[in-house]
């Protein structure tokens, strides 16, 4: 997002600061450079501050679109009102000329603010959406070949693993075979070779099955606007899968099993908790794979995760 900023930023200057009254931003002339070079440093500074600030508040709250995009006008009416006070500070120093008020510059900030940060945004959001997609597609990919063992069936027949398939369909398809047949032992064993672990299924909003995996597998889910974001070992490796689907949702999937929500945004298993620790800020849960970041357990959470976890650990002891 800075970086295009700054590539915006340039284009605005070259575009459209030349028919501006008001605008003494120049990248040409040793004084005009300078104190544009010195105004875009802080206004640059300005706006990852705000940004870093976003990000260390959304840990603790999900930011809605209402929400970011109050904080996208927030940040606007900072730099604008930056510009309007530097370029009257600069004029009652004679450092560049021009008599306008206080409201007419804010105004023509904001105008020129406006266009920048709508720029910037609209590239970072399309380039986030094509990694987005890439990265999911990534995914996809990884769980075909975990999924299909050398051969796919759809509908019954089999298609060659190079075949044009969506895994996902593949799996829906697979589980619609095992419906219709009389044999539930032998289909649920050759679909899952390890039957004695539970097998949790995931759903997206519209109610269609997206992902099969078995319950010692996943690890975490957290929460992404309105997706979901699943890390799962895979012959292992941690692995993540994105799913559109509100965490409520994925609640009512893993009913009676070991997963359970321990914050806003996340849902963790139980039985992969390494160390569950008590700091400061409260508790915070350290899993058992290396290269996992610490996962906070929210006050408003903490209590039926602490039961659960109490009688995870009772069922333990007793076995």
């Amino acid at each position: 997002m800075i970086i295009t900023t700054l590539i915006v930023t340039i284009i605005v200057l070259l575009i459209i600061v030349p028919f501006s009254p008001t605008a003494w931003l120049k990248l040409s002339g040793p004084v005009s450079f300078f104190l544009t070079v010195g105004f875009l440093a802080v206004a640059i500074l300005i706006l990852v501050i705000c940004r870093i600030f976003m990000c260390r508040l959304r840990r603790r709250q999900q930011f809605r679109l209402w929400s970011y995009s109050l904080w996208l006008i927030a940040e606007l009416l900072v730099i604008a009102h930056f510009y309007a006070y530097v370029t009257l500070t600069l004029r009652k120093s004679d450092l560049i000329a021009g008599d306008f008020s206080f409201a007419t510059l804010l105004t023509r900030g904001l105008v020129g603010v406006t266009a920048i940060l709508f720029g910037s945004n609209t590239i970072s959001i399309l380039w986030s959406i094509q990694r987005d997609q890439k990265e999911r597609l990534n995914i996809l990919s990884t769980e075909w070949e975990r999924n299909i063992h050398g051969q796919a069936i759809l509908d019954g027949k089999p298609i060659a693993a190079g075949g044009n398939i969506n895994p996902i369909v593949d799996v829906a398809s697979r589980r619609k075979i095992a419906s219709e047949s009389d044999s539930d032992d032998d289909i649920s064993s050759s679909m899952y070779p390890e039957s004695e672990s539970r097998i949790i299924n995931l759903f997206d909003h519209n109610g269609i099955l997206r992902f099969s995996i078995k319950e010692s597998d996943l690890y975490y889910i957290i929460s992404q606007d309105n997706y979901v974001r699943i890390h799962s070992l895979n012959n292992g490796e941690m692995t993540s899968y994105m799913l559109r689907c509100p965490l409520k949702v994925i609640e009512k999937s893993i009913k009676g099993s070991s997963l359970i929500r321990c914050h806003r945004s996340y849902i963790v298993n139980i039985s992969r908790i390494k160390v569950l620790r008590s700091e400061k800020d409260g508790f915070f849960i350290d899993m058992d794979y290396d290269g996992i970041a610490e996962i906070p357990i929210s006050k408003s959470y903490s209590d039926t995760f602490m039961e659960h976890f109490s009688k995870k650990i009772a069922g333990k002891e007793s076995s």
